[in-house]
């Protein structure tokens, strides 16, 4: 499978669906720096502004963000920008008219010649940024996934969006957004394969909150700690979480470098640690995997009911597949007591709570569509059928939360496509229904 830079793909995307939902919103505006906007007379030049009704949220969070201030009918472009991890600058713009009275409402009114997004949407430009300059403009157009990564959650809390509104070449009025990974008194510690036996970011809600479902994450064939930014957010949700590492790790990490007899028990020792933790209702803990993950949260939640109860399986396949980046080794991905564990086929009739499958239609790293209808033909341990929702246009990456996904991706009719406002669409209903789901 095609390897997304960096193992955050799927959070990175998901910071810059944020940055666009930074440009929306209503309310104060005591950052704006308003100015005078170009166009009408002197009479009918107030102070442009933009307001937002949520200067700090959540990064999965909706943010309103309406334009006041400007003169009749006057053509400006409203931009998001953001900076990621490396110092690269991402950007996306449109052109907007105000209407009568001067104003625009993001949430109402689509960018003049649906560039770059068709329909009026206040996350539009957050979902369209791509990289202004590096190494991320020369793959646009290649059908390569590359995606917006900014600081992890380890690193810093939050990071900002910035709005800006401008008309022949005057800057308006813009505002910065706080797009928040973890609220509150949110814990954070990192977990080590030599003092703890594993590897991985835990994020634990304030102590005393009612306890919830606690949920282990991980990603797939990218390796690394690419649930973090999940992970975090469900913690600043309520949900105690792990995103742990089980590949690819890093220099001296202690874990393997490639996908290759990875043993389940390195994720039930996980998991009874994540059990344990202050909030946590562990006879409701769930699993949640993403693309090659997906076949070992089901493995897990199909042969050790007791610990896991419900799955998350994005982009999911319905099958245990072979090694990834194994070498000549020709062992299994998976393994169990040190014994491999064969492909083919995973059953999912011993799992005593919900698979809930997440896939796109237009997925080219493999068919996850299928897989998921698969996965939700099935019943658990209690008779109860298993759940699926296919997004037709989205490609491979619709995990994780909104508000960020990759800029671009191939799509499964061979063409160059962007997918990334479908991804986004399949996240945003992907995220809500996860929630549910962990609630029950």
């Amino acid at each position: 499978m095609a390897r997304i830079p960096k193992a955050r793909a799927g959070f990175a995307a998901l910071l810059m669906l944020a940055a666009t939902a930074a440009c929306s919103g209503s309310g104060g505006s005591d950052d704006a720096r308003p100015r005078s906007p170009a166009g009408g007379t002197a009479g009918d030049r107030d102070r442009a502004a933009i307001h937002v009704d949520r200067p700090v949220a959540l990064a999965d969070q909706d943010v309103k963000v309406r334009v006041s201030g400007l003169g009749s009918h006057d053509r400006v472009t409203v931009a998001a920008h953001s900076v990621d991890g490396s110092g690269q600058p991402w950007r996306a713009q449109g052109d907007f008219t105000a209407d009568g009275r001067g104003r625009i409402d993001l949430d109402e009114q689509a960018p003049r010649g649906g560039r770059p997004y068709e329909k009026a949407d206040s996350a539009g430009l957050l979902g369209a940024m791509l990289p202004t300059a590096g190494r991320g403009v020369k793959k646009i157009g290649s059908g390569d996934a590359f995606s917006y990564h900014p600081p992890t959650p380890a690193e810093k809390s939050s990071y900002r969006l910035r709005l800006t509104v401008s008309a022949n070449g005057e800057r308006l009025a813009d505002r910065t957004l706080t797009r928040q990974w973890l609220t509150g008194d949110v814990r954070h510690r990192k977990l080590t394969v030599a003092k703890n036996r594993m590897d991985g970011e835990m994020y634990s809600p304030p102590k005393g909150e009612r306890r919830r479902a606690p949920v282990l994450v991980f990603g797939g064939s990218e390796g690394g700690n690419s649930g973090e930014y999940a992970a975090a957010l469900l913690a600043s949700r309520g949900h105690p979480a792990l995103s742990l590492c089980y590949f690819r790790c890093g220099d001296g990490s202690g874990r393997p470098d490639a996908l290759n007899m990875i043993d389940t028990s390195y994720f039930v020792r996980a998991a009874r640690v994540l059990g344990k933790e202050p909030g946590a209702d562990p006879d409701r803990l769930a699993v949640m995997g993403n693309s090659r993950g997906s076949e070992i949260a089901q493995l897990l939640g199909q042969r050790h009911p007791s610990l896991f109860r419900d799955v998350i399986a994005y982009a999911p396949s319905a099958k245990v597949n072979g090694p990834y980046l194994a070498g000549a080794s020709g062992r299994a991905a998976w393994a169990e007591n040190g014994r491999p564990l064969p492909a083919g086929p995973i059953r999912l009739d011993k799992v005593r709570g919900t698979v809930l499958a997440v896939a796109g239609g237009n997925d080219k790293m493999w068919g996850s569509a299928e897989a998921a209808r698969a996965i939700a033909a099935q019943r658990n341990a209690s008779g109860a059928s298993h759940q699926q929702v296919t997004h037709p246009k989205a490609g491979h990456h619709v995990n994780w939360f909104p508000y960020g996904q990759p800029g671009q991706e191939g799509g499964a009719n061979g063409e160059i496509v962007s997918t990334s406002g479908s991804d986004q669409a399949a996240r945003k209903d992907g995220w809500a229904r996860v929630l549910k789901l962990l609630e029950k």
